[in-house]
């Protein structure tokens, strides 16, 4: 077998033990890429079409995907997907990109379709998926705008400020819950309800079952005074950052600044455990829009942009990779 050896391999459950070992040396893997996360979703959801990519025989990379006709996207059940790799050379990741591609052309798939994992989920963030996207003909379907707060917290706007120690002298107690049910039902879905219309992505049972699944990457944190809840997050733990999955208070919560004391709890007890705390992304209308009332209030604790990409690339990009290093004057 010739060095620098590229074959990808359908995942199936034989697979578990390599896909695992990818995770668990990859610089940029969260739980979403767990297969136990991957696989919550209801039998029939999703026609799985993921991968691992191995190099000399050796599993260096996973893709979690599913199909859906001649399109294959990574991942519509995830918040963010594409490749998940150990740590790796340009040169290795763009063969990755290559022999992932060729494997998907092999299966007269026409297109792949990528929510890119954003940077700061990598432990060594760099932006040569864009590139190599770039490379292969690919575009930006979708592009959303994230907030993160690097920690630790350094609050300088003056309102914020004053919010926060609002908050401190009302003796709000932060209490760490292990179901999600009261603040499913008490605060997130009346406050998604009233205010926009929206369900969440989850159910209370859903994530019930998750944060048994994962209770130290998946944990419920919520606000009280004299005993009533005021507000709560649910928060995602991976190695680089925590995730408030999900946000909300009540109009007592509002008044006694509760997400303010709750923020600033989160940055102190994890600071120098994570690098960033991640607010995701403030988009409507498939990121053409912006709710402005959401995006001023991360923005107000120092939170600073980030993109969040979607790419769309022809499978037969592959062939185009393979000539990048051909070029002749």
């Amino acid at each position: 077998m010739p060095a620098n050896f590229y074959e990808v391999k359908p995942y199936t459950s034989e697979l578990t033990e390599d896909w695992k070992s990818v995770l668990l040396m990859a610089t940029n893997a969260t739980l979403m890429h767990d297969r136990a996360f991957l696989d919550y979703h209801p039998s029939g959801k999703f026609q799985d079409c993921s991968v691992i990519v191995y190099k000399d025989n050796a599993p260096v990379a996973v893709f979690s995907a599913h199909r859906k006709g001649k399109l294959v996207y990574s991942h519509k059940g995830l918040s963010y997907a594409g490749l998940i790799h150990k740590p790796s050379s340009f040169n290795q990741k763009l063969n990755c990109y290559q022999y992932l591609l060729k494997y998907y052309d092999s299966l007269g798939i026409n297109t792949l379709q990528i929510k890119e994992t954003p940077s700061i989920y990598d432990f060594n963030p760099n932006e040569s998926t864009a590139y190599i996207m770039h490379l292969a003909q690919g575009e930006i379907i979708q592009m959303e705008l994230s907030l993160a707060i690097k920690l630790p917290l350094r609050v300088t706007n003056k309102g914020r400020k004053a919010n926060i120690k609002q908050a401190n002298l009302a003796k709000l107690e932060i209490i760490e819950s292990k179901n999600p049910n009261i603040f499913w039902e008490e605060l997130l879905l009346p406050n998604l309800e009233n205010r926009y219309g929206k369900q969440p992505t989850h159910c209370k049972e859903e994530m019930a079952f998750l944060m048994g699944k994962f209770p130290q990457n998946i944990r419920q944190f919520n606000v009280y005074k004299d005993d009533q809840v005021l507000a709560g997050a649910t928060v995602y733990l991976t190695p680089n950052c925590l995730h408030t999955q999900y946000l909300a208070s009540n109009r007592q919560g509002r008044e006694q600044h509760a997400l303010d004391a709750l923020i600033q709890y989160l940055c102190e007890n994890f600071a120098g455990k994570r690098q960033f705390l991640d607010f995701g992304h403030s988009n409507e209308n498939q990121g053409l829009n912006i709710n402005r009332f959401l995006f001023k209030w991360k923005e107000s604790f120092g939170a600073n942009s980030i993109v969040h990409n979607h790419f769309q690339v022809p499978v037969s990009g592959w062939k185009r990779l393979e000539d990048v290093y051909n070029y002749t004057s």
